[in-house]
């Protein structure tokens, strides 16, 4: 490969503004690392993308929802609804961008096909062990574990999205066909 910028390089754009959203560091409340940025840089990137898959377009909305929900967090304000608000928002992400690099980088398809199965059921699941918990605080260790996991599958997305910026796009004869 050569160090030409290809078409998916905002990809790596959009990986690092979701660095900015993952990295918390608070100093008295106020968060250094601010996740307003990460989602507007994530925004560009996706919104850039669009022209090459339609997903991008779904995933460019799910960062606007990101941005406008992490405002009010990242001042320490806000509460349980903004938070849904942020992961659904992440979720969707994940889950739209993937479904276009297996269209566009087919050598990525396994990966990204396990990545947004994985990230999606580990998030229903953190939802209802959180809920859960609130009556039964056994369950919250449970639920630390699955949050964790979940986590673990974010950070594998990131590294995917920085590989996946360095390909080139599968070109209108390479096109793969993607069963439901």
């Amino acid at each position: 490969m050569t160090d030409r910028a290809t078409p998916l390089q905002p990809l790596a754009l959009l990986g690092g503004g979701l660095l900015l959203v993952l990295l918390d560091l608070r100093i008295n409340g106020l968060d250094v690392v601010p996740d307003p940025l990460g989602w507007l840089l994530a925004l560009a990137a996706a919104a850039s993308l669009s022209r090459l898959h339609g997903a991008f377009r779904v995933a460019a909305a799910a960062c606007g929802v990101g941005f406008l929900a992490s405002v009010p967090q990242w001042v320490g304000s806000g509460g349980g609804l903004v938070e849904v608000a942020t992961g659904v928002a992440e979720t969707v992400l994940v889950f739209f961008v993937c479904t276009a690099i297996m269209v566009l980088v087919p050598e990525r398809r396994r990966g990204a096909n396990a990545i947004r199965w994985w990230d999606l059921g580990l998030t229903i699941a953190l939802t209802l062990l959180v809920v859960a918990a609130s009556g039964e605080p056994d369950l919250a260790v449970v639920a630390l574990l699955v949050g964790l996991t979940d986590l673990g599958v974010v950070i594998c997305f990131v590294v995917l999205l920085f590989r996946a910026a360095k390909a080139t796009p599968a070109g209108p004869g390479k096109t793969i066909r993607i069963r439901p």
